[in-house]
């Protein structure tokens, strides 16, 4: 962590989450990158505690990369299929998919990595009324 920014280690992310480990750290690196539109990384970031945001960050990297995987399986399976099933039948095989936004639990739920992210950040995504907003101090 470097003035209250996450750098990322990719070897304590595949300690972490040691099913990535076959993810080469370049590609993991733009994951994260990616996880960084997701939740700032910048001492502006609502999540004010760097230790927490490293958590968040890193699960939404996870989240990416479970994606990602499924998406590159190429074996023909549908792997790389995301979003919530809204029918399906038996009969010569037929499913349908519903698109999901980032916004919305749905996204998250696709793997167990953006589920407990989608769950850590409930504090951050729900309306409160307050009438004094601390600012972060770092």
């Amino acid at each position: 962590m470097t003035n209250g920014v996450v750098v990322f280690d990719y070897a304590e992310w595949t300690a972490m989450y040691p099913v990535f480990q076959s993810v080469p750290e370049a590609l993991a690196t733009s994951y994260f990158g990616m996880a960084e539109l997701f939740l700032n990384n910048t001492e502006s970031s609502p999540v004010c505690d760097v230790g927490i945001r490293k958590t968040m960050l890193y699960l939404i990297t996870a989240h990416i990369a479970f994606l990602m995987s499924r998406a590159m399986a190429g074996d023909g399976s549908g792997a790389a299929i995301t979003g919530q099933m809204t029918n399906a039948t038996e009969g010569t095989v037929t499913a349908g998919f519903a698109a999901s936004q980032s916004q919305n639990a749905e996204y998250w739920n696709q793997s167990q990595y953006g589920k407990m992210y989608w769950q850590m950040i409930l504090q951050w995504r729900s309306f409160r009324m307050f009438p004094y907003v601390p600012v972060c101090r770092h």
